[in-house]
């Protein structure tokens, strides 16, 4: 008889298709980017054959994400090893700092507003589409803001985004609390709090009854290979929907905010299963140097800390 667990996964998996380029990605960026980066595409045809995806498929997915400029290759005689590139990386951390926190971000109170007036109708449409995966929300057809945040380097950000001329950014105070009800109707409608609140409910709704099963399991049932599955699957779907969550601070968003109860809800499972998960992916995997790196020490800072015993080898 099939474990409650794989009936799990296996709904999972067919509850929606699969990109194999973002699985893939939500792979390396869960279990290799902070050991090393680099595997053998063998080692990934065999963390993820169990799961139903083939060699075809893998080989496939790694192809096309070289050529968008995410992995590099490496040849060593007829083996092929995949490398996150530098560009690849940058996206890692970026993701990384929204995926895998404890808390919605502190807030003073102050706000970084960005003035898109000078800029060219089709210059506007490319900004608003890079600041809104920045978190910056659309006020009006010229105006996106964001709440302030110590470590947000606006200045930095528009060069980057090569809008440093044509971008007036001004950083303000918000004194007036009598109009808090309609800042707080505003930053839903601009930010499109409803429609993230929808897909952290189905987030929920997919993974909740995961968590009375692993409550319920055996450290036997919980094999290796299963945490590695869940692990996987689980950061798979959190990270497209956080992905999408501007990171408001408590004080913008609605009382009993899905994101909250779905990050503490992920926290769990994901703790629950990161130690065997890791083993797993020890034991599956090899680089041009032989075993994969054990994580580095940023890796437990995930979701304010996981702990270290038995997580290693």
């Amino acid at each position: 008889m099939e474990h409650k667990i794989d009936e799990f996964i296996r709904h999972a998996l067919d509850a929606q298709p699969i990109s194999g380029t973002s699985l893939i990605i939500s792979l390396y960026g869960d279990a290799l980017s902070h050991r090393g980066g680099e595997v053998w595409l063998g080692s990934l045809s065999a963390l993820l054959e169990p799961l139903g995806f083939g060699d075809r498929f893998v080989r496939t997915s790694v192809f096309r994400l070289q050529k968008e400029g995410w992995l590099d290759v490496e040849k060593i005689g007829r083996r092929s090893y995949y490398r996150v590139t530098e560009r690849g990386m940058n996206q890692f951390r970026h993701a990384e700092s929204k995926i895998y926190l404890s808390e919605q971000p502190a807030w003073d109170g102050q706000w970084d507003l960005l003035l898109l007036e000078m800029a060219s109708k089709t210059e506007r449409a490319r900004l608003k589409k890079a600041l809104s995966w920045l978190g910056f929300g659309q006020m009006n057809a010229t105006l996106m803001a964001a709440p302030a945040r110590e470590q947000n380097d606006v200045p930095a950000m528009l060069g980057e985004l090569n809008a440093s001329e044509s971008t007036i950014y001004f950083r303000a105070d918000y004194p007036y609390n009598r109009s808090e009800q309609s800042l707080k109707e505003l930053v839903s409608t601009s930010w499109s709090l409803n429609e993230v609140a929808e897909y952290y409910h189905e987030f929920i709704t997919s993974f909740r009854p995961l968590m009375a099963l692993l409550r319920d399991a055996t450290e036997e049932e919980l094999t290796p290979e299963r945490c590695f599955q869940l692990r996987l699957l689980l950061i798979h779907y959190y990270r497209r929907v956080v992905l999408k969550d501007p990171l408001l601070p408590d004080a913008l968003l609605p009382n009993q905010w899905e994101g909250q109860i779905a990050r503490n809800l992920c926290i769990n499972i994901y703790q629950r299963v990161d130690s065997q998960a890791t083993r797993y992916v020890s034991e599956k995997t090899e680089t041009t140097i032989g075993e994969l790196p054990q994580p580095a020490a940023a890796y437990y800072r995930r979701f304010g800390g996981l702990p270290r015993e038995n997580s290693t080898l």
